[in-house]
């Protein structure tokens, strides 16, 4: 949003590592004619040691004076940390922020780094449930975050389809002879039911235990070639049918992988490594384990066949001498804690330039999120809950306009998306959440209907004016600064977007883009209010007041979609 002017200033201080993002608009910026925009940079601890040469510095630079009229370099005062003031030409400033694709991107200085995201990964048994809500979601907007700043990005789903457990998932398949019409049309519930029947009949009978892990054992073994290519059918099936809900919540995958490619006859090798590195060591009854903090954590069983953690080493493996990554993000709940410390110690001992790639981000669980009746096994009910409520709602809204052209099952669908997909994204990832229908339909509070509301008002007024050729008008400070208090409140927040996105990426964190959003539409709506369009006389002013408006919808819609939202035009 102020690309040109970051850009200018960057050039001049080649020095400094990712000024360009960490330039501020200061939050309590005094908003009135006389004051100038600025950008400041505020020191940060780490060069603490060169301070006083940094500073000096900046001092003897030459600003390009199209963007920069002026810099002031303020010391460090106490605990205030030292910082550099931009004031900027408040002209070019507003051209930045308000016209629309007048400069030409920036070349990201992270195009080289490789930032892989492990986000998702369901089990095919299991149902696609809640738990993997927050997962899906949370990895979708790390990933747009890290693409939207031009880093190399992999976005990568590991789906469990390994270990003891699905040879009972085979057996219950074979017990309800299950028809190849019956998977196809409903893969993931038909597996979760065998899986149920089998768990239930092998517990009562010890011979139907024995084979299920007969089974298991063929299908790792590769010795039963049937079982072999209706597993196979099953994987496609399943995905098939994740990718109808992935779709929903505006999430794709680069890559999907199966935990069964590192199954024991394909990491023969990993394990002669982690043998050779003095890693793995035998116990009396025959099992292999790594020691962790202390923890002695096993890998492989008395029986030879490999655990979880042994299967994940090879995953890493592979996928460094695949991808070349420079990061390796795994968006995994907080229970998993111990499972990645294990990884993560395990592969640097083996390797050390694994050390800081790694990184597992953590979240909380999501409590009370479940149908106006109670079920909460699968995440489509829930989903499709959202969407009947939202439906409802609009049926008895006195406001609901009736429009032919308009697909309510769509637009229905995509409120209670957004509804269900903000509320958890506000959240800060690590704390668990109480999830409220209540509170995330809401249209007044901070909720993805307000985003939507907010995007389809800009929509409809812009659709307004379309014979008013904005590309030909030129944005002028002076006015902004004539006008009532709230136009410059959007200037300031729309100046505040690729900090914002910034902040996001580094703290990991979604929630810090979903409040810049909800701020973004208060200070939207408050000027919406006190800067009329249509009753406007004045037709500079009324243009004005259009290509403000504009640039919101256009830093509002980006926002929106980094989140993985789909904004709407009409609802």
């Amino acid at each position: 949003m102020t690309s040109g002017i970051r850009r200018a200033i960057c050039e001049q201080l080649p020095q400094l590592k990712n000024i360009y993002y960490a330039l501020e608009v200061p939050s309590k910026v005094q908003q009135n004619a006389a004051t100038r925009p600025l950008l400041q940079w505020i020191l940060p601890a780490d060069v603490a040691q060169h301070e006083h040469e940094l500073l000096e510095s900046v001092k003897s630079q030459q600003f390009d004076t199209t963007f920069v009229e002026e810099v002031r370099v303020v010391p460090r005062m106490g605990r205030e940390a030292a910082k550099v003031e931009f004031k900027l030409q408040p002209d070019a400033f507003t051209a930045h922020l308000l016209q629309a694709d007048t400069f030409s991107p920036v070349v990201s200085p992270f195009h080289e780094e490789h930032v892989v995201v492990e986000y998702s990964s369901p089990n095919i048994a299991k149902p696609f449930h809640v738990g993997h809500l927050r997962s899906t979601i949370i990895g979708n907007v790390l990933a747009n975050l890290h693409q939207h700043l031009g880093y190399r990005t992999t976005r990568l789903n590991y789906l469990g389809d390994w270990g003891t457990q699905f040879g009972l998932l085979a057996l219950g398949v074979q017990m309800g002879s299950v028809s190849d019409t019956q998977m196809r049309e409903a893969p993931i519930e038909t597996l979760y039911n065998a899986y149920v029947m089998a768990n239930k009949v092998a517990a009562e009978d010890p011979k139907l235990a024995q084979r299920a892990r007969e089974l298991f054992t063929a299908l790792e073994a590769d010795t039963d070639l049937t079982m072999s290519s209706e597993w196979q059918k099953y994987r496609k099936y399943t995905i098939d049918e994740l990718t109808g809900v992935y779709d929903r919540l505006g999430v794709h995958f680069d890559s999907y992988e199966w935990e069964s490619q590192y199954s024991q006859r394909d990491i023969g090798d990993v394990l002669a490594q982690l043998r050779s590195a003095g890693l793995l060591q035998r116990e009396h009854d025959g099992r292999e384990i790594v020691v962790v903090d202390q923890r002695r954590v096993p890998v492989i069983k008395s029986d030879g066949s490999t655990l979880y953690l042994a299967r994940d080493i090879a995953a890493l493996l592979e996928r460094q001498k695949r991808l070349q990554f420079t990061r390796m993000l795994y968006v995994v709940d907080n229970g998993q804690t111990d499972h990645f410390n294990a990884l993560f110690s395990t592969a640097t001992a083996l390797d050390e330039s694994f050390k800081d790639k790694l990184q597992h981000v953590k979240f909380g669980r999501i409590h009370g999120m479940s149908t106006r009746q109670g079920k909460a096994i699968f995440l489509r009910d829930v989903l499709n809950e959202a969407r009947d409520v939202m439906r409802e709602k609009r049926c008895n809204s006195a406001t609901t306009k009736v429009n032919s052209k308009l697909n309510d099952e769509h637009v229905c669908d995509i409120l209670g998306v957004s509804a269900v997909l903000v509320n958890v994204l506000k959240q800060r990832r690590q704390r668990d959440h109480e999830f409220s229908w209540q509170q995330a339909l809401q249209v007044n509070g901070d909720t993805g209907i307000k985003l939507q509301y907010t995007h389809c008002r800009l929509h409809n007024l812009l659709e307004s004016f379309r014979h008013i050729e904005l590309a030909e008008i030129k944005p002028s400070w002076q006015h902004l600064t004539e006008e009532p208090s709230d136009a410059l409140a959007v200037v300031y927040e729309l100046a505040r977007f690729d900090q914002c996105v910034w902040q996001a990426k580094e703290q990991l964190e979604a929630h810090v883009l979903v409040n810049y959003l909800f701020g973004l539409c208060n200070a939207t709506s408050r000027a919406l209010k006190r800067l009329p369009v249509k009753q406007e006389k004045c037709p500079d002013k009324q243009s004005q007041r259009l290509l403000l408006f504009r640039a919101a919808k256009r830093t509002l819609q980006q926002g929106m979609q980094l989140l993985g939202l789909k904004p709407l035009n009409q609802m």
